[in-house]
């Protein structure tokens, strides 16, 4: 059966502030692009998806396999990089990917192949406290990439990122997208097209879709 990711009816506030309402969609084993103005609410929709936070009401379904704040167990097949870059500070690039990569495979040409080609060699060794903004971002990018997980969930993917690095992270996504669900938010609202995501936009509370064609 197809993985997939199933919101129903959910519900989520801060204060007064309502977020969410009544919101349901299924995302499939594809591609997504979910647009929104700036405050619509799409950081906190990937951090309700991957289990970071907890809806007010209504079920978030992986696999049909609910999530809900009471239940501690979170989804282990959901690659999620937030647009926030808080991560171990005393670490290396190496220690953290090899951290991460023990869960996720046993293939160290493919974890070679991801520093390769965002060129992170000359990183191993550094601290993250002491990397720039853009080499850490492709550190924990990397983290993502390695595996083969249901979804690969992205909160502003290119932030950071120089252009030649932004082109390599969407051949990868690419190759990923073979095997495995992107679902990831951007304002570069062209950059993506390739990947012939889904644009489902988040709107008066609500996921609402549009599909965006591959022009060749």
């Amino acid at each position: 059966m197809a993985s997939v990711i199933q919101l129903q009816n959910v519900n989520k506030a801060f204060a007064d502030r309502v977020v969410f309402e009544n919101l349901s969609y299924t995302f499939q084993k594809r591609a997504y692009h979910i647009i929104g103005k700036n405050g619509s609410g799409k950081s906190t929709l990937l951090r309700l998806i991957v289990g970071l936070d907890a809806p007010d009401s209504g079920f978030i379904l992986i696999n049909n396999r609910s999530y809900t704040a009471k239940n501690t167990i979170k989804p282990n097949n959901l690659f999620y990089v937030p647009d926030d870059l808080a991560v171990y500070p005393f670490l290396t690039g190496k220690e953290l990917i090899s951290w991460l990569a023990k869960a996720r495979t046993q293939n160290d040409d493919e974890v070679n192949q991801i520093f390769e080609r965002l060129e992170l060699q000359a990183h191993l060794n550094t601290r993250i406290s002491e990397m720039s903004f853009g080499t850490k971002k492709k550190f924990l990018l990397s983290s993502a990439l390695i595996g083969q997980p249901d979804f690969i969930i992205l909160d502003e993917p290119l932030n950071g990122l120089d252009k030649k690095s932004q082109r390599m992270m969407l051949t990868i996504l690419q190759e990923k997208a073979a095997n495995c669900g992107i679902i990831l938010t951007s304002h570069h609202d062209d950059f993506f097209d390739e990947l012939n995501p889904v644009r489902p936009e988040l709107a008066e509370h609500r996921l609402f879709e549009r599909t965006a064609q591959l022009v060749v």
